[in-house]
């Protein structure tokens, strides 16, 4: 997770798809259960947030993080010290007009601020109030959500996990799976440790702690599979073997890790469809003019994943709170 800012430089402009207004579209990539029945669509949330959209109008919600709070140091890195100030306006206009609705499930990567700090506020909305809402994620997310104040009957639907559980709801499967953080380049990571009870209210960023991180696959009946990674690392024997039509591929620092990109998208057998993530700047706000949602975005890892891609996989780059038509795309 670094502070970037460069140029995003559109969509897949060369390959000749028709892009719907509003929607983007990738470019038709046969995906291996295709045709489909059910439409999908994602929805990036900016960082490594992402709203999964059933049938138009059944919502899984990953990493929610919508608040964009100041996290970077002077030199650029991020800093545990930095106080935790979610932007609870910013995150109920959001939610209010650019979300499908209440979510069936939130799942949950790891405990670090850009994955939790606005879970507790997004579960409690008032306007979600009757509806179910589950969350999954590991014991120390559990016990931060608590911290922070989330509601006792939202936290009576967690759903605690470790890694290895195949979840079975209405019309799609959730994969759990063990998976590793980022590591920087000095091969640390940033606020890692464990909570065993609840702590007190975190304050500042570094009180929001990894935990375990995991990764998610979920499948939907007569849909696509979809890859959720939360961090740019994972654990190769844990991914290998499974099948996603599309994998989102975490593409923050990377460096310290031995041919991560390749080994992922063989471990996983080069999905028909890669869409980069948590790739952006962290800070630009959500509602910021298009030109600047733009800028916040890096080039760099849709060009990285272009060139490891195998021949029958293609590259999405996608655009903040911009649906992509998965269903179509790949049928």
């Amino acid at each position: 997770m670094t502070g970037r800012r460069t140029v995003l430089k559109g969509v897949l402009a060369a390959s000749g798809a028709a892009v719907e207004p509003g929607v983007i579209a990738a470019r038709p990539a046969p995906g291996r259960g295709s045709p489909y029945t059910t439409p999908v669509e994602l929805r990036w949330l900016g960082v490594a947030g992402w709203e999964i959209v059933i049938d138009g109008g059944r919502s899984i919600l990953f990493d929610p993080y919508l608040s964009r709070m100041p996290c970077l140091d002077r030199t650029g890195r991020l800093d545990p010290r930095l106080p935790l100030r979610p932007d609870r306006d910013l995150v109920e206009r959001v939610a209010a007009d650019r979300l499908a609705g209440p979510p069936e499930l939130v799942l949950l990567s790891h405990g670090h601020f850009d994955h939790v700090a606005d879970v507790p506020q997004l579960v409690a909305r008032p306007a979600w109030q009757k509806a179910r809402i589950r969350t999954v994620c590991d014991e120390t997310v559990r016990h931060l959500l608590t911290a922070m104040g989330t509601p006792p009957t939202r936290l009576d639907d967690v759903i605690q996990v470790k890694g290895g559980e195949y979840l079975q709801f209405d019309g799609y499967t959730v994969e759990v799976f063990r998976s590793l953080h980022s590591q920087l380049t000095g091969h640390g990571c940033f606020a890692p440790g464990r909570r065993l009870a609840a702590p007190p209210r975190p304050a500042v960023l570094g009180d929001l702690v990894e935990g375990d991180t995991l990764a998610y696959q979920v499948s939907v009946e007569g849909g696509p599979s979809v890859l959720l990674m939360g961090a740019s690392n994972f654990v190769e024997r844990e991914l290998a073997g499974i099948r996603p039509d599309v994998a989102l591929v975490p593409m923050s620092s990377h460096s310290a890790l031995h041919r991560y990109v390749e080994r992922l998208l063989r471990a996983v057998g080069d999905p028909p469809l890669l869409i980069p993530t948590h790739h952006d700047d962290m800070a630009t706000s959500l509602l910021a003019s298009p030109a600047r949602l733009t800028a916040s975005v890096e080039p760099s890892a849709a060009e990285e994943l272009s060139r490891v891609a195998a021949p029958g996989s293609h590259v999405l780059r996608p655009r903040p709170l911009r649906p992509v038509a998965l269903t179509t795309q790949l049928s």
